[in-house]
């Protein structure tokens, strides 16, 4: 066999290991709800170590995000307060601007006008905050009449109710928690504190002490330095919740003492877009969420009852029928769908089967694997949601330095009892 052939069938070889190597990444990219909770760093204990990583080229030690919290539905009847749901508005590109016809808005070059993605919970925010009596514009407070002052109260309980759709702003940092290394990358979440007295206000002196007085980047993979986090518990509105103390350097070290674990963390393409998703369920996906959170009619995964494990959709039995069936598409087209490689091969003839029909078959239900599962994306005019009085959330009942505990909520078919 000459030098060129020889070459050739490596290329396809090594072509074959690349394949392999995509694939294992793919299928592990589905996550469970396990693993993507051990991508959260929740610091608990009464001390936690933690170990900030150099930022990806073009991205900042510190990311700053944005999202709503709210209230939801929750198993037994309840309402889960203080849920933190992704905002496409703050944390998405934008988008064209439509006209009443739907077509782009473009300016006099054709260049479309740009505006930030929709979210109906940032709709619902501007709805209540237009309410307010713009009277009072420019006028002091002090210099306000008793009829102004009666009208300046109202104006102040609109603005609270509207602030509680408003977007909060979150930092995350991306990082290791070395109490439990074999997690890998994790990523923590805090919120924005605007009296400067939350978990960034403690976290950033510490950084820059630690960056001058070392001379050193506080995440470099050498001469970076782990951080003690000290917790403890604080009391708010009779409820207990974990509060950070302080936090420490623990001087220079190296990321691991094993170059090759310290290697595969600094590669790790993981982001915080992969952990802190936005939230869907089965048949609704991210924009009708967030509108049933308005609606206060979100779905939710009903567990009170062990026997009896099941999606609930508020006002929608349709789609709540839908979602606890699954059926076997086999026409589905999706990349859950995995066809043979050789299926296109060039110069085989196509075998078919005359005898059979789409009567004879019928409709195929597996409960044991659903081989060609499709997500159906319901779009807004799918998911009509009952018209009801909007009852505001109750949220933010913890203070902005409360710890964050991260959502467990399935949003896929693996908890159905089948």
């Amino acid at each position: 066999m000459s030098n060129e052939n020889q070459t050739g069938d490596l290329s396809q070889l090594k072509s074959m290991f690349s394949d392999y190597q995509k694939k294992q990444t793919q299928a592990t990219s589905k996550n469970s709800r396990e693993d993507l909770l051990k991508k959260f760093f929740v610091p608990r204990a009464t001390k936690e170590i933690f170990r900030i990583l150099p930022p990806k080229a073009g991205r900042k030690h510190i990311d700053e995000a944005f999202f709503h919290v709210l209230s939801t539905n929750a198993a037994g009847g309840k309402k889960k307060h203080g849920t933190i749901v992704y905002c496409p508005a703050h944390n998405d590109p934008k988008v064209p601007k439509l006209d009443a016809s739907g077509k782009p808005i473009v300016d006099d070059k054709g260049a479309a006008f740009m505006v930030p993605a929709p979210c109906p919970a940032c709709a619902e925010y501007r709805r209540i905050l237009a309410t307010q009596d713009q009277s009072l514009k420019g006028v002091k407070k002090d210099s306000m009449t008793d009829a102004q002052k009666v009208i300046w109260e109202n104006n102040r309980k609109i603005f609270t109710e509207a602030n509680k759709w408003q977007a909060k702003k979150f930092y995350i940092v991306r990082g290791i928690d070395k109490g439990q290394e074999k997690d890998g990358v994790k990523f923590w979440r805090f919120k924005h504190n605007y009296k400067n007295q939350g978990t960034l206000d403690k976290l950033l002196p510490i950084l820059e002490m630690y960056m001058t007085d070392q001379q050193a980047d506080f995440s470099d993979a050498n001469t970076g330095t782990d951080l003690n986090i000290i917790m403890t518990d604080a009391e708010f509105n009779g409820h207990i919740y974990k509060q950070i103390s302080a936090i420490a350097p623990r001087g220079k070290a190296p990321l691991h003492g094993d170059s090759t674990v310290m290697r595969a963390w600094l590669d790790d393409d993981v982001t915080w877009r992969d952990v802190f998703k936005p939230k869907k369920t089965p048949l609704i996906g991210p924009y009708e969420y967030l509108e049933m959170c308005v609606n206060q009619t979100t779905p939710y995964w009903e567990d009170s009852d062990q026997n009896n494990k099941r999606w609930v959709y508020p006002g929608r039995p349709d789609l709540e029928k839908q979602a606890n069936t699954r059926t076997l598409n086999l026409d589905s087209n999706e990349k859950e769908f995995e066809q043979a490689t050789d299926l296109a091969d060039i110069g085989k003839p196509k075998v078919t089967i005359s005898n059979i029909t789409e009567e004879k078959v019928g409709e195929f239900v597996d409960d044991a694997i659903d081989i060609g599962k499709k997500t159906l994306a319901a779009t807004p005019a799918q998911v009509n949601t009952p018209t009801e009085t909007k009852a505001a959330p109750v949220v933010d009942e913890t203070p902005e330095d409360a710890v964050e505990e991260p959502e467990e909520d399935s949003d896929d078919y693996k908890d159905l009892p089948f």
